[in-house]
């Protein structure tokens, strides 16, 4: 007999209201799994209303099944009673569990009909670009505090990360291996230690990680490598010399010790975009291929030879490659009827798209009005002579510090939202034509859908082998080979992998 768990939600009170109540869902439930000889395990249910992920049945239903490997279907009423956002469709997908939505008289598994896992697909894909979007606007706030001069990840050793009175975060010196830092760039610098004794030396000195033992030789030589220390930072390739963090050694002195640790050239640069790097890895080393342009116009891929050998030697031009990745995307034909439930779905991830947004954005502004009130208020106090000067400044400073982290979160939310719109209309483009749309797309626009198509593209002597994403495999029987001579193309093998001589 095959076992089970039940997940039942209402998420308000209308909704109890309109015949969504917890006993009716378990009734339906339970009647389904004594119908389909299913034995059910355990219940979980939530009756709260939240604005993200976290609802606490449904986490303590995944921890559940994480611990009993032996159950892996999940009963539910209908996929509104699942999924209330977006992480919760990339929770559930990367598990792998059967999903028996009972209303709508659907099961999601691996037999699942093709056009079935296609959609399902299709709104994992969509929330999980949605949750990259917000990550990646995420990152634009830091590459604005990186101009501004404020280093915007976790301080080096010889740092700590701290919050001041006024509420910011700001980097100041650690002042106990601040010592150590500079005595490490001064010994390594006379030549006469190798980066093992010199951390030998270090750890004789009284250097030491936060549990008291010795530091790998790769902190060492990281220690040795970051510019960080004279003054300045990097951050995603680009070097800042506003920084606002106190130097610990002196520029000299690092590119001395870069001297001796023979510091590889840096890479020239250009106004050219490179819409495959870090996304095709080296069939035999498992590093990912680089790109280099030769006579300002030719775009070159290659291995980044990492991990030693010849990978390095083996060029491919950027065209032969859009080639075999365009051969692939002409096979991917989807029917009327399949892209008219695409939309659907698009227009049903939209409505929760929006709800998560609106609550979102509103617990922000209430927020946002709090912290305005308390601003007029201790202003308002400072007046009257209520509160001292000193005291105003310091919470005035916070308060305001707090509200422009909160203006700036608004930001993030509203451009995810507008990226949302720009990548269902690039699904929908994409499953009207997938091959005509790559042809005409911009280099960003290729990536963009390389992402969506692949899951997995490998090189290696001249032959390129595409592997695509779950979601299209759905709509392939077999994969084919594609070999450089004309009208050439042969079965490969049953899973979607195609191959491309790259010649």
């Amino acid at each position: 007999m095959k076992k089970a768990v039940i997940y039942a939600r209402v998420s308000t009170k209308e909704q109890d209201r309109e015949g969504f109540s917890i006993p009716a869902q378990l009734k339906l439930l339970v009647d389904y799994a004594l119908k389909n000889n299913i034995e059910i395990v355990k219940e979980f249910i939530d009756t709260e209303t939240a604005k993200q992920a976290g609802r606490t049945s449904f986490n303590e239903m995944l921890k559940f099944l994480k611990s009993n490997k032996d159950i892996t279907t999940i009963l539910v009423e209908k996929t509104d009673r699942l999924y209330r956002n977006f992480n919760d469709y990339v929770l559930l997908d990367e598990n792998h569990y059967e999903i028996h939505l009972v209303k709508e008289g659907t099961t999601l598994n691996r037999d699942s009909r093709s056009h079935e896992k296609f959609i399902h697909g299709i709104k994992v894909l969509m929330a999980k670009n949605y949750i990259d979007n917000l990550k990646e606007e995420t990152l634009k706030g830091m590459r604005e505090k990186a101009l501004q001069g404020e280093f915007p990840c976790k301080a080096p050793v010889g740092y700590k990360n701290i919050t001041n009175e006024s509420g910011k975060k700001i980097i100041i010196l650690d002042e106990n291996k601040a010592l150590y830092v500079r005595r490490a760039f001064e010994l390594y610098a006379t030549g006469s230690y190798s980066i093992k004794r010199l951390n030998d030396k270090l750890y004789e000195e009284g250097f030491r990680t936060n549990q008291g033992k010795k530091n790998s030789k790769a902190v060492i030589e990281r220690i040795l490598k970051n510019i960080f220390y004279t003054g300045v930072f990097e951050f995603e390739g680009k070097r800042f010399d506003n920084a606002k963090h106190k130097a610990i050694i002196s520029t000299e002195l690092y590119y001395l010790v870069q001297a001796k640790l023979r510091d590889p050239r840096k890479a020239k640069t250009h106004n050219v975009e490179f819409p495959y790097t870090n996304l095709i890895r080296c069939e035999k080393c498992g590093c990912f291929l680089t790109a280099e342009l030769k006579k300002g116009q030719y775009i070159y891929y290659h291995c980044t030879g990492n991990k030693g050998g010849d990978c390095k030697k083996d060029y491919v031009r950027q065209e032969t490659l859009e080639k075999g990745i365009a051969e692939t995307l002409l096979r991917i034909k989807i029917p009327q009827e399949l892209i008219e439930k695409v939309l659907g779905s698009i227009k049903d991830l939209h409505k929760k798209q929006k709800a998560y947004s609106e609550e979102s954005a509103e617990n922000i502004e209430q927020q946002i009005k709090t912290l305005q009130k308390r601003i007029e208020k201790a202003y308002m106090d400072k007046l009257d002579g209520n509160v001292s000067n000193e005291f105003w400044k310091q919470q005035n400073d916070l308060w305001h510090s707090q509200k422009d982290e909160l203006i700036n979160r608004l930001k993030v939310l509203s451009n995810s939202d507008k990226k949302f719109y720009e990548s269902s209309n690039l699904i929908l483009e994409f499953c009207k034509d997938a091959y005509e749309l790559f042809l005409g797309a911009s280099a960003e626009e290729k990536r963009n859908i390389v992402n969506l198509v692949c899951s997995n593209l490998l090189y290696k002597d001249k032959e390129l082998s595409i592997e695509l994403n779950s979601v299209f495999n759905t709509l392939l029987k077999s994969a084919i080979l594609i070999k450089s001579s004309p009208g050439k193309i042969r079965t490969y093998n049953p899973s979607v992998n195609s191959r491309m001589l790259c010649h």
